[in-house]
């Protein structure tokens, strides 16, 4: 049988730029090689691979981290229009600064599982930018809003348009990166949720001294329009940008050979080519624990990070602090988010730790949550803001991990990855509405801030929960090999062990 030239050119490429490395993978590498391999993707790598990577992250990375970066800055330029004007315009009363959140979250979770669904069945490629486009109008739209209902229609059609997008990005991430490379790439995308908080704070700052008034409209409003204006581009080049998934990607911008390499990386760590879901798949996930368990963590963590939402109204009520200063202030907590958000992730994958590593902003939120909830003077207390930013680089290793322990599975990823989420969302629905009511419990929410100490706490044990059900199936599996008589595969993520 003759051999075809264009699999043996692919064959020739894949073991050089794949499987060249040292033969024996146990043995000692150089002190540079692991500091490499904390730095940026380092140790026994190829040129060739490293180069493919970067390829990878100008096009992925780039769209992912503008695209989160426009979304979060509108969910901040909603808290800095409310302290700016927003409220006095249009006549806030009471518990509508909650309700802000409540009816974009409401429209996030309508959105979030059948958008999930549909990832499963429509290329990523189309779906993602027509979804950035309309979102990218509802923008717009706010510059006109007349009342308090107008914004709250609006802010639920945002919360349905954003749903795919985070999720999306997710999968997407899961699809192409190895556990070596993944940690710091979802840090950095979520990384943009901070630089985009730190430069609203700036921007409704320099807009409010320097445009409120121009061309008859209030400062607030000419936010929501700069914002769209930069939201623009991002559907734009994620129609060119986005890859869908190895085995059925059809970018302009990658070559066929280079298809090939991504598909022999996959392969490596044993994830498999998409398939349809169907209903067998479904009860086959809704049966598995992490479902559940990756569910109830991210419930919590999505509760105990939402004191910094609350600085600015904290910070307000003090009277001694002008609208400039109360914008401003808050982007040191969105600073102190970025830099431990990235050192998580830098550490975790340099290590090869997921759990040990979680322990650490676990730890730090619950200190943050006892200050603010006690609010024993001034300083303490901004403090305790801010070190609860220091947390939020939970869930950059949490998804991580959560990849790896279902890294042959990528219909599971993608509906965990969504209920997950979703649920964590649904949860700050109706939280804050019941225990950080602004117009009862402001500006200490004492009893807000105390419920939620406590739900640092699961949060702390959900890292041990994960653990332990990760080891015992991993066991389960060890043991069915054992009995079967089947010679034991080494596991695939044997660098980011549970134990």
């Amino acid at each position: 049988m003759a051999l075809d030239p264009k699999s043996a050119a692919v064959d020739v490429v894949q073991e050089a730029a794949i499987s060249k490395a040292p033969t024996n993978e146990n043995s000692p590498r150089p002190r540079w090689e692991k500091v490499q391999e904390v730095i940026w993707d380092g140790g026994r790598r190829t040129k060739e691979e490293r180069k493919l990577i970067q390829k990878l992250d100008w096009y992925i990375m780039s769209w992912a981290t503008f695209g989160y970066f426009v979304r979060l800055l509108d969910s901040s330029n909603i808290t800095n229009a409310y302290v700016s004007g927003m409220k006095e315009d249009l006549h806030f009363h009471g518990r509508e600064y909650n309700l802000l959140s409540t009816y974009f979250t409401c429209g996030y979770l309508v959105g979030q599982i059948p958008s999930q669904f549909l990832l499963t069945r429509v290329r990523p490629s189309l779906y993602l930018p027509i979804v950035e486009l309309l979102w990218c109008i509802m923008t717009f739209c706010f510059a006109a809003v007349p009342n308090v209902k107008t914004v709250f229609a609006l802010r639920f059609l945002l919360g349905m348009l954003e749903s795919p997008f985070a999720v999306g990005v997710l999968t997407l991430m899961g699809s192409w990166y190895t556990p070596r490379e993944l940690s710091k790439r979802i840090a950095i995308f979520y990384s943009a949720s901070y630089a985009a908080s730190m430069f609203s704070g700036y921007l409704q700052a320099g807009i409010y001294r320097g445009m409120n008034g121009t061309a008859g409209l209030a400062g607030w409003r000419w936010l929501f329009i700069f914002c769209g204006v930069i939201s623009i581009w991002g559907p734009l080049w994620g129609f060119f940008a986005i890859p869908d998934n190895p085995h059925s990607t059809k970018a302009r911008w990658m070559r066929p050979e280079e298809r090939e390499l991504h598909i022999a990386r996959m392969s490596k760590i044993e994830r498999r080519k998409p398939v349809p879901l169907t209903w067998a798949k479904v009860r086959k996930i809704m049966t598995h624990w992490p479902i559940y368990v990756f569910t109830f963590t991210l419930i919590n963590h999505c509760v105990v990070t939402q004191p910094l939402n609350y600085f600015s109204v904290w910070l307000k009520s003090l009277d001694r602090f002008s609208v400039y200063q109360i914008n401003l202030f808050p982007t040191a907590g969105q600073a102190v988010g970025l830099v431990f958000t990235l050192g998580y992730a830098w550490v975790s994958d340099g290590i090869g730790k997921r759990w040990q590593v979680l322990v650490v902003p676990a730890i730090l939120n619950f200190v943050g949550m006892v200050t603010v909830a006690s609010q024993p003077g001034y300083g303490a207390t901004f403090f305790g803001y801010l070190i609860n930013a220091a947390s939020w680089g939970f869930w950059p290793v949490l998804y991580a991990w959560a990849i790896e322990i279902m890294h042959d599975d990528m219909e599971e990823r993608a509906i965990v990855i969504g209920v997950a989420q979703t649920f964590g969302q649904a949860f700050i629905a109706w939280v804050p509405l019941l225990i950080l009511d602004v117009g009862k419990y402001a500006p200490k929410f004492h009893l807000g801030f105390s419920v939620m100490s406590g739900l640092s706490v699961l949060e702390f044990g959900s890292i041990f929960l994960i653990r332990f059900t990760a080891k015992r199936e991993e066991a389960a599996k060890k043991a069915l090999g054992d009995t079967s008589g089947v010679e034991e595969v080494p596991p695939v993520l044997s660098k980011f062990e549970v134990i």
